[in-house]
């Protein structure tokens, strides 16, 4: 799913980070695009459960 971009301050990014690992993320990538802009992806795999 793709999202608009947005201006973040430091410390808003890193309550972002946490907040999708609190959400489940399994992998969270911060890659530096420009000088003082980011990209943040995510991973999730979804657990199957088991019928018994």
């Amino acid at each position: 799913m793709k999202y608009r971009p947005k201006t973040l301050t430091p410390v808003q990014v890193g309550q972002v980070v946490k907040a999708l690992i609190l959400m489940g993320a399994q992998k969270v990538t911060v890659e530096e695009v420009e000088k003082d802009r980011f990209v943040v992806t995510t991973t999730t795999e979804t657990a199957h459960s088991k019928k018994v």
